[in-house]
């Protein structure tokens, strides 16, 4: 709705295309009004309801487009296929990042009503816009709907494949694109995550589909609307996470290459208005726009980043060269993320075909391939590469468009591509187990999934959000912590910091105080401890259930009765 009530008065769009370029633009315009009232110190409930209801107040006419526009067969055919996903979405969170720094972001932001600093993290600034987003579900609802935003960026960008491939090439090729792209169970396993890949993905989606439409635009204005949303959606990529700033290039170097002095001029403007307030926020509390990284340039810090094995010239060769076979069959060597589609790979010759034979192709090839140069050069995870799979889709889609099969035999190769991610979500459903949804089968779903959650909720009972605790390799407990939650491979309570101690009760006991710790979380089979006298006097254990033990550090507290809660 937001986005439409900007779009509608500058360019032509209908259909599915309308959908994806205004939901696009609406999670872009929610965002940074978002990072506007908690830079007001009034991120609260009540701002956002009043926010939202003025939307809807003032897109009745919208209301109206939507509700006549009568594509309700399409509708449920989307709504069907999206239907697993929906379910997937609902398990509480557990993903690693999304509760490492994700969530505890948007709940410090929930809390605060505005964008604090937390050094207690293990970055205690970043480009925050989803995040932001986060924050408005948390303050609205609750940390499942997190999942629905990701979800709706990932159903989005479907729909804009759809759109694209019909406008560039033809129909079944946008039908194949999205297949393609849904067809991929690390794309299926991330809508229904934390992880900002979805809306990362979305939005440089976006950004390279409105430079193309800049291209092709003859009406002044409709072009000029075009280029101004190729660099909102590629500045705001770069607000989501840092490897937005590639497409920030990508926008800009296309410009230059039309040779257009004031064109250059406006997207460069645009960028840089879209960019100035998170990276201004960066600046101003760390002096280093990249927070933490390139301390050499920017000055060092608590934060700096742990310097990865030193690789070789061609051992990093060796390693870009195995991307596709890493990401289906070694994902060990990929961060153990879940497969791409095995497609991508056996279509490399068709791709390759295209990329010769296809300018259209080839352009989208060409910023794909440029962008996983960098892969080498970023720790080993796949998820990294998801942003660049809706343009491979889309070329693999517009490659087959190229030939005149049977009316019947695009619809049936796109049903073949979509099947892999759909058949994930199903295997994953029924490895996840029933759906919580009562208190109590949360409690139990969260301590199957994190072995520390129970050891966690012990104090959370016992002393709501009133204590300090150092956990020991468990630095994706953040969230689940109701107090403060010290650990993590970077800051002030980094385990290399710490950890070195654990053998000197006093040394181990004094560092933890000196940190605020009032007690130690810890897995006894990842961190075994041998229990001196020296030990005893200084920790004492005041759980342990069989996956993880709490010790609380002398002076103790004392006893005090746990709160009346489930569990």
């Amino acid at each position: 709705m937001a986005g439409r009530l900007v779009t509608r008065r500058w360019i032509e769009v209908d259909g599915l295309e309308r959908f994806a370029v205004s939901t696009a633009l609406g999670l872009t315009l929610l965002a940074h009004a978002a990072f506007a009232l908690g830079a007001l110190g009034l991120l609260t409930r009540g701002a956002l309801i009043v926010l939202v209801v003025g939307i809807h107040l003032a897109g009745l006419p919208v209301w109206r487009e939507v509700l006549g526009a009568r594509r309700w067969k399409l509708g449920v055919l989307l709504i069907l296929a999206a239907a697993p996903l929906f379910f997937l979405a609902l398990y509480p969170p557990t993903a690693f990042d999304e509760t490492l720094y994700h969530l505890p972001f948007a709940r410090a932001f929930a809390q605060a009503g505005s964008l604090p600093f937390l050094p207690e993290l293990r970055v205690p600034v970043f480009p925050p816009l989803n995040e932001l987003l986060f924050t408005g579900m948390l303050l609205l609802a609750g940390d499942v709907s997190i999942h629905l935003v990701q979800l709706l960026a990932t159903l989005a960008t479907a729909v804009l494949l759809i759109a694209w491939g019909r406008r560039s090439f033809s129909p079944a090729a946008g039908w194949v694109a999205a297949a393609a792209f849904l067809g991929n169970p690390i794309v299926v396993h991330l809508s229904g995550t934390g992880y900002v890949e979805p809306l990362l993905a979305l939005f440089i989606t976006a950004s390279v589909y409105a430079l193309d439409r800049w291209r092709e635009s003859r009406d002044s204005r409709e072009t000029a609307a075009w280029l101004v949303l190729a660099a909102v959606f590629a500045g705001s990529a770069a607000g989501v996470k840092y490897l937005g700033l590639f497409f920030v290039g990508i926008v800009l170097l296309a410009v230059l290459r039309e040779r257009r002095v004031r064109d250059l001029l406006v997207a460069s403007v645009v960028v840089l208005a879209v960019l100035a307030p998170t990276y201004g926020r960066i600046l101003f509390h760390t002096g280093n726009p990249l927070f933490p990284f390139y301390p050499e340039i920017f000055g060092s810090s608590a934060w700096d980043p742990q310097p990865g094995p030193s690789r070789s010239l061609e051992e990093r060769v060796t390693d870009y060269l195995s991307i596709p076979w890493d990401v289906l069959f070694e994902r060990r060597a990929v961060g153990w993320q879940p497969p791409y589609s095995p497609a991508y790979l056996l279509a490399l010759p068709l791709l390759v075909f295209g990329f010769i034979r296809d300018p259209r192709v080839r352009r989208l090839l060409a910023i794909t391939l440029a962008y996983s140069l960098l892969f080498p050069l970023l720790p080993p995870d796949a998820r990294y590469l998801v942003v660049v799979v809706p343009l491979i889709s889309l070329a693999l889609g517009g490659t087959l468009a190229r030939w005149r099969f049977r009316p019947k035999v695009l619809p049936a190769l796109a049903v073949l591509l979509f099947l892999p991610g759909w058949l994930y979500s199903f295997y994953r459903i029924d490895r996840e187990g029933p759906l919580p949804v009562t208190a109590r089968e949360r409690e139990l779903y969260l301590a199957r999934e994190l072995p520390a959650y129970a050891a966690l909720q012990h104090l959370n009972r016992l002393w709501g959000s009133d204590y300090v605790v150092y956990g020991v390799l468990l630095e994706n407990m953040v969230y689940h912590a109701e107090g403060t939650f010290l650990g993590d491979w970077s800051g002030p309570a980094r385990f290399h910091r710490v950890l070195p101690a654990m053998g000197d009760p006093e040394a181990f006991h004094r560092l933890l105080r000196e940190l605020g710790a009032g007690y130690l979380l810890l897995l006894p089979d990842r961190t075994p401890l041998l229990e001196s006298p020296d030990w005893r006097r200084r920790f004492r254990r005041i759980y342990a259930d069989g996956k993880a033990e709490v010790y609380e550090l002398s002076p103790f507290r004392g006893p005090r009765a746990l709160k009346g809660r489930p569990g």
